[in-house]
């Protein structure tokens, strides 16, 4: 039933418009990217000109860094401290790398007067035949040439984010292949012609060498949307270079396009239900999932392209109906589980596990701690220290250990500002199914394993959410009935029933007794690390040293250790809630 009511539900859900966004591109590119580039698809109508006219819209695309001066709406918090401790890092690589280039060249000065030569730098020196320069290495043993080669990569990697908080925009500019492509900046070409253009080809058998029939850009005949009024090839786009782009965002925006408004509504569908109306999100095609509910799912789209797109109305529209709105339980729930076991027909509302980012977020907020501000440089919030330091190779060496934020307002942020590096995911999201960055994802996955329970008891950030949660209940309420009543009423939404309260007292108590005769450790965090690899051309191995130096004035969230036992064993009760089904599923 889709009578709207007024009530909303109580649960907060947050919908990310780049996920929506996502869901839209993939729905194109699931249906053009398959036709694997050398012939019509097997089961879509997609014809291979189809495929690479689409290509040919953006052949002419090139990435480019510009300047761009910030605006004063922008958010700059954490700004200098941030390029503080990149220009450490900075200077740290500069001093050693160059005091082994001394050492280099000094040796180079010195065979060049045993050979009575002039002395030639080493730049200069390279395109010299080997009989007229020293070895490359001369001066070095395999340690030093090891060392070096470290030093140089870090300071290109501290230059390049040093760059981060300069005034920048990544874009993109209409022109050639730069010949520095995949270059480490990317800057934009200059003295581009004004009659450039791309010459887009079919290619025979997918193959760069093999080019066929020219095709011009144009948009994907199969859903029969007009691009243009042009009669004569309605589905072309412009052949001016500029404009090619925006003229397809314009034709998969369009309110004729059916694809594009029932991806979106499918997206959001997931998203407050748990599951899709069609059961494959970046796949509209042949081969994807029907929809349980077609009708519904047009009419949604009918809904939204009338609303005039707006994203609010939908919500509000989804989130006032009966069926959003219907208890997770059920009079008849076992006969349902035999004739329904999917909940297709929606006769209950279907309970889910919070995802990665909610739970996180969840506890923040919470524990009082979560840092509600929008914009600026990525947040870094602390992760296990052991998976912190491990070395992750690149090019050859070691890239550098990540270094949390040095203040706990920086690290609380929410986790949509959460800096992810694809291979170093952080282990607590990483538990609860944070979908893999190199991968699209069209639905997550919510099992249940065991190390989800480990993470939860026994890591650090679980620990410290606690210990917030514990002292921001006290600071509400003075006696123990009261602090648990809060603690319930935060965790929970709701007031808490008598038994709750009798055995939560009997635990409180229980608790404070262990933590009187045990008392924590101090949490330590390091300001260096060694690092050991094996040098590339001599195979022998070598250590060097990387410095943290975010921890010589670290600002740590409250330790077990700073708190009395009465404050732990309020703390234990906070874990225990953080921990509790009815925390971590919405039900």
């Amino acid at each position: 039933p889709w009578d709207p009511a007024m009530v909303k539900k109580p649960e907060a859900r947050q919908i990310y418009i780049d996920d929506i966004i996502n869901s839209v591109g993939q729905t194109f590119l699931s249906m053009t990217l398959r036709c694997v580039k050398c012939h019509d698809h097997k089961f879509d109508p997609i014809p291979t000109r189809d495929y690479y006219r689409l290509y040919a819209v953006f052949e002419g695309t090139q990435l480019a860094e510009r300047p761009a001066p910030f605006l004063s709406s922008e958010n700059k918090q954490g700004f200098k401290e941030g390029k503080e401790l990149v220009g450490k890092l900075l200077g740290f690589a500069k001093e050693k790398k160059n005091h082994l280039v001394a050492k280099r060249e000094a040796a180079a000065k010195g065979w060049y007067n045993a050979h009575g030569k002039e002395y030639v730098g080493h730049k200069e020196r390279k395109s010299l035949p080997d009989a007229e320069k020293p070895p490359r290495h001369v001066g070095l043993d395999h340690i030093d040439q090891g060392r070096l080669k470290v030093r140089e990569q870090d300071e290109w990697i501290w230059n390049r984010r040093l760059e981060r908080y300069e005034p920048m925009v990544q874009s993109v500019y209409n022109g050639p292949v730069p010949n520095y492509l995949n270059a480490r900046k990317l800057r934009a070409l200059q003295g581009i012609k004004a009659n450039w253009r791309p010459e887009s080809h079919i290619l025979l058998g997918g193959a760069l060498e093999s080019p066929g029939e020219k095709v011009s850009p144009g948009v994907l005949s199969a859903l029969g949307v007009r691009s243009n009024p042009n009669e004569g090839d309605p589905f072309a786009i412009t052949k001016d270079l500029a404009g090619r782009r925006l003229q397809l965002a314009r034709w998969i925006a369009s309110p004729d396009n059916p694809l594009t408004s029932r991806s979106i509504i499918n997206r959001v569908w997931q998203y407050h239900f748990g599951k899709p109306i069609a059961g494959n999100p970046n796949n509209f095609g042949v081969k994807g999932k029907k929809p349980t509910h077609p009708e519904l799912l047009d009419w949604l789209a009918r809904e939204f392209i009338n609303g005039g797109g707006r994203f609010k109305k939908l919500h509000k529209l989804i989130m006032t109906s009966e069926t959003y709105m219907m208890s997770t339980s059920h009079k008849d729930i076992d006969l349902l589980n035999q004739i329904d076991p999917d909940n297709e027909l929606l006769s209950y509302y279907p309970s889910r596990r919070l995802s990665a980012e909610e739970i996180r977020d969840s506890m923040l907020a919470i524990s009082g701690e979560l840092n509600y501000s929008t914009g600026g440089i990525p947040s870094m919030p602390e992760m296990n220290i052991e998976v912190a330091l491990q070395p992750r190779m690149i090019q050859f060496s070691i890239a550098p250990a990540y270094q949390p934020s040095p203040k706990p307002e920086q690290r609380h942020r929410r986790s949509i500002y959460m800096y992810r590096i694809r291979g170093l995911a952080d282990p607590f999201m990483e538990i609860f199914n944070l979908p893999n960055p190199n991968d699209s994802c069209e639905e997550r996955d919510s099992a249940a394993v065991s190390p989800q329970v480990f993470s939860l008891l026994n890591s650090d950030q679980v620990t410290d959410r606690s210990i917030a949660f514990a002292l921001r209940l006290e600071a509400l309420a003075e006696n123990d009935r009261g602090q648990i009543t809060q603690a319930i009423r935060l965790a929970y939404g709701r007031p808490p029933m008598e038994d709750e309260l009798s055995y939560l007292e009997m635990y409180l108590k229980k608790m404070e007794k262990y933590h009187q005769k045990n008392k924590p450790e101090k949490r330590m965090y390091p300001t260096s690390v060694t690092r050991e690899l094996v040098e590339e051309f001599s195979g022998k191995p070598f250590k060097y040293e990387e410095i943290l130096p975010v921890f010589h004035d670290y600002q740590s969230d409250v330790q077990a250790h700073e708190v009395s036992p009465k404050t732990r064993a309020l703390a234990d009760i906070c874990l225990l809630l953080f921990n509790s089904n009815e925390f971590i599923y919405l039900n």
